[in-house]
């Protein structure tokens, strides 16, 4: 539970600094995955140093490798930032939950399929979800701005991509390695565009701190984490679990930073929460 916990810790200590700082999109991105990626490029380095060595060897894979870390990594972390900031943390994390359901669309359009009852049931789970979610229930008009649900559409698609994508390169040298090179390497470009040193938005030392440790341990520490408990307890258990980042980052929202919600939003989230025990059970079945 810790590393889906930590993510949705994430999202709401984003949109506080947003809100109490007003801080720059591309600079909040440039410190993320710099130092996000630098710590877990360390982690890598220390315990799993040959499976990183022989990826960064290995000539016969990089295009696959720099595809991920565009479309993958980078668009990931761009998209759900982007989606906090036109909207708020509880919704960006609930919408980018949808990914599940792009998952399933790419196995019935590119593999060919076909669907079970089950996938249907959490297809029409999910949209009933977001129905009331981004309109209350009431047709031709959002609760949130349009900029705020294509991002977070955008996020969970992206989401959906880095899922799939790099399911060989995973199979064949770890997540780990993989996520910490695409990590690491993404903030060093960005970086060339948007230098985490230069202007610099003025912050207390509170503010500081909750940047950086929360960049580190969040993004860094909590993707360790999940790929142990993976390890540990196998993908059904962790779709269950996933559940607990939506829901980390809805409770947070409304306690911390008074995030006003109505019934119908309750409902909404719970559907999406719904559709993703549906999946989780359909993978306990089949397993």
């Amino acid at each position: 539970m810790l590393g889906p916990f930590l993510w949705g810790l994430n999202g709401v200590v984003t949109q506080y600094l947003f809100d109490q700082v007003g801080m720059d999109v591309n600079w909040v991105l440039s410190i993320r995955l710099f130092f996000a990626g630098l710590a877990l490029f360390i982690y890598v380095l220390v315990f799993d140093r040959q499976n990183l060595f022989n990826l960064i060897k290995d000539k016969s894979v990089r295009w696959r490798l720099i595809v991920f870390m565009i479309f993958g990594d980078f668009m990931s972390q761009y998209s759900y930032i982007i989606a906090i900031s036109e909207s708020n943390a509880a919704l960006a994390t609930i919408l980018t939950s949808l990914s599940l359901l792009f998952v399933i669309f790419f196995y019935v359009i590119v593999q060919h399929h076909l669907p079970q009852r089950i996938d249907l049931l959490s297809l029409i789970v999910a949209l009933a979800g977001t129905f009331l979610l981004v309109t209350h229930g009431r047709i031709g008009h959002l609760q949130l701005s349009s900029a705020g649900l294509f991002w977070g559409l955008f996020a969970a698609l992206v989401y959906a991509f880095a899922t799939i994508y790099p399911i060989k390169l995973v199979s064949k040298y770890g997540p780990l390695p993989v996520t910490a090179l695409s990590l690491f390497v993404s903030g060093i470009l960005f970086n060339c565009y948007r230098p985490f040193f230069e202007h610099v938005p003025k912050m207390s030392g509170v503010n500081w701190f909750l940047l950086i440790f929360f960049t580190i341990v969040s993004t860094a520490f909590g993707t360790a984490m999940w790929f142990l408990s993976l390890h540990l307890v196998g993908a059904t258990t962790m779709s269950l679990l996933s559940a607990v980042e939506p829901l980390t980052a809805a409770i947070l929202s409304i306690t911390l930073l008074h995030l006003a919600v109505q019934g119908i939003d309750v409902l909404g989230s719970g559907l999406i929460l719904l559709m993703m025990c549906l999946q989780a059970f359909k993978h306990q079945r089949v397993r």
